[in-house]
């Protein structure tokens, strides 16, 4: 079978156990050949080959290649993943990225009708390997490239999480005492060390990111609270998808919304209201009207 086909056994078993705690072989077995059926569509090269002896094969590469333990209970007959975490959107959405089928390579009769984002991210092949080491608390080399440098780093760091934002991966990890983010497009030849992160290591993903908008959090100052003015139109996608999780609405004034959230006056976070400045305005604070007229001034000049 052709290395794809040994990927989507993986991903599907952990698919399916993800979304069903318990499981018998023979719906295992009817789930991964109805996947296959769709995957063969596609490829039509590809064989779906399953047998007890070959879950076997498939529990002791998941366990070795994504360090997901699965195990057979025999009080509740079926398969079951022992880390209930696993069943997060978060792990469900990076085995999306991992897999080499997840991008859909669509047949002709679905390319009609079905239209994907053709901007992936990058490097998504390292993820395997950092929610390894997150999992097994082992830290992990890597050559990293800063936007704008033209030498490589050789980085050794202890990972702590991994967060994506604008169809990039980024690591979240501890370097020489300090948390940094590294994005994954940037780094090359990972490899996972025999040492062990600090155990006395302490990292809260939602304190640290409570305020953030994107991937940076400043490390001096504090979240400032926003007011914005914005449309009626535009005040209807921001309630489907909101800028942040603090995000509220405050007043309506006719066409007018006024909406507040708490967040770090950080560049992504004014690229976004830029990007909006049709029909958002900000009100408060005053440094945030005058960084965005500063901003706005300088764009208009250059086509002055």
């Amino acid at each position: 079978m052709s290395k794809q086909g040994y990927i989507a056994r993986y991903f599907n078993i952990v698919r399916k156990l993800s979304q069903q705690k318990y499981c018998s072989y023979e719906e295992l077995e009817r789930f991964l050949e109805r996947e296959f059926e769709v995957l063969q569509l596609q490829d039509d090269t590809l064989e779906f080959n399953f047998s007890k002896r070959t879950l076997q094969r498939d529990l002791k590469e998941i366990r070795n290649i994504l360090g997901i333990d699965i195990v057979y209970s025999r009080s509740q007959k079926g398969y079951y993943i022992i880390q209930d975490d696993y069943s997060s959107d978060l792990f469900l959405k990076t085995l999306e990225e991992i897999n080499s089928f997840s991008a859909l390579k669509l047949t002709n009769s679905l390319e009609s009708i079905v239209y994907l984002e053709k901007r992936k991210s990058k490097r998504a092949e390292f993820l395997p390997d950092i929610v390894q080491a997150i999992q097994r608390k082992k830290q992990i080399e890597f050559h990293y490239l800063k936007f704008g440098e033209d030498v490589e780093t050789i980085r050794k760091v202890s990972p702590l999480a991994i967060r994506e934002f604008n169809n990039r991966w980024y690591l979240i990890a501890e370097d020489k005492g300090i948390v940094k983010n590294f994005g994954l497009e940037r780094m090359n030849h990972v490899l996972i060390m025999k040492e062990k992160i600090n155990t006395e290591l302490e990292f809260d993903y939602n304190d640290k990111y409570k305020y953030s908008y994107g991937i940076i959090v400043p490390s001096e100052g504090k979240p400032e609270k926003v007011i914005l003015s914005v449309t009626k139109i535009q005040a209807a996608y921001l309630e489907s998808l909101p800028l942040h999780e603090s995000q509220e609405i405050t007043k309506t004034i006719d066409n007018e919304i006024l909406i507040s959230l708490e967040v770090f006056l950080t560049d992504d976070f004014i690229s976004e209201l830029l990007a909006m400045s049709r029909s958002v305005t900000v009100v408060k604070p005053q440094k945030l009207k005058d960084k965005m007229k500063f901003i706005l001034n300088d764009i208009l000049n250059k086509y002055s």
